[in-house]
């Protein structure tokens, strides 16, 4: 195959591509900002022929096999979860950043701990330097 039809054929496979994803979009887009559209689609999802159907009763849960106790009803407490450990935010607002950018750098997937711990007008302060 020459380099033109190659280059042909990528093209109208993105053109495919592209009506396929912008057909998507409206039906989306339908759902989303029609409300008898998406009342319509909400009431099929939740009904009875629906991926989650919600039931009425108890004996409708009971014929569908699932529980109709509660958990803590059985005798077993559920077990806490224990609370993530805290660190001490700095005072200086120059150190809190500092700290932020450095587990930012090392283990950014729990840099939301210092921030979480950060006093209300040291973030206030540095979103007003940035604007």
């Amino acid at each position: 195959m020459t380099w033109g039809h190659k280059a042909a054929h990528e093209l109208h496979a993105y053109a495919d591509f592209a009506v396929r994803e912008r057909t998507e979009n409206k039906a989306y887009n339908e759902i989303l900002t029609n409300p008898d559209v998406l009342s319509d689609y909400t009431l099929k999802f939740f009904g009875p022929q629906g991926p989650y159907p919600v039931y009425e009763s108890e004996s409708d849960l009971e014929t569908r096999g699932y529980p109709t106790q509660a958990f803590a009803a059985q005798g077993v407490a559920p077990q806490q979860m224990p609370a993530p450990p805290q660190q001490a935010a700095p005072t200086n607002s120059r150190d809190f950043w500092n700290g932020f950018s450095n587990q930012m750098i090392s283990d950014p997937q729990n840099a939301w701990r210092i921030l979480n711990q950060a006093q209300p007008n040291v973030v206030a302060n540095k979103l007003f330097v940035a604007e």
